[in-house]
């Protein structure tokens, strides 16, 4: 009961406080929120073709630095990431709460606002280990590979890693990722 509790507050934390909450309810927002994920708005293809980035969400950034031969990409807003079996792993995406390592060829969506007190990554397929980008009294990473959910709310100081039960993304990656 006490998971089921928990798990509620974070879905409700991640839509009223993040900065969709400060927004007003148009069509793309109220798309958004709903059952549908819409189109992606844009696709963005870094580093020779190896990662696809497919923008949900026309707010969404990324910005690409090299650290030691690796990529950083720093992102915040909400997308699907495709990343080719060519990439030199690890590939690390960070977002204000995430710092996320991907190790082998993998699709996924992050959404993960800058503003948000919630964030999540349904990962469609691949490995990572995903970590809190805060200090948190309970800082252990967790690894997610096929059909994985993982959600943090830095407001609760909470992370859960799930099954993903949302056949509804395979069905959009089927539709969109020859976009």
């Amino acid at each position: 009961m006490a998971f089921t509790i928990c798990l509620g507050l974070i879905i409700l934390c991640y839509y009223q406080c993040g900065n969709h909450a400060n927004q007003p309810l148009n069509d793309e927002n109220r798309s958004m929120m709903g059952d549908s994920i819409p189109p992606p708005s844009n696709k963005l293809v870094l580093l020779d073709s190896t990662v696809k980035v497919f923008f949900i969400d026309s707010l969404s950034m990324a910005e690409d630095t090299i650290i030691q031969q690796y990529h950083h990409i720093r992102f915040s807003g909400d997308a699907f990431f495709d990343i080719d079996e060519k990439k030199d792993f690890p590939l690390y995406i960070f977002t204000s709460l995430m710092e996320i390592k991907v190790l082998s060829p993998s699709s996924f969506r992050v959404a993960a606002y800058d503003a948000d007190q919630g964030q999540s990554v349904e990962m469609i397929e691949g490995d990572m280990i995903i970590s809190k980008a805060y200090a948190s009294p309970f800082p252990e990473p967790d690894t997610l590979t096929n059909n994985n959910l993982y959600m943090v709310n830095k407001s609760i100081d909470l992370s859960e890693k799930e099954q993903l039960d949302n056949p509804q993304l395979i069905v959009w990656w089927e539709q969109f990722k020859h976009f």
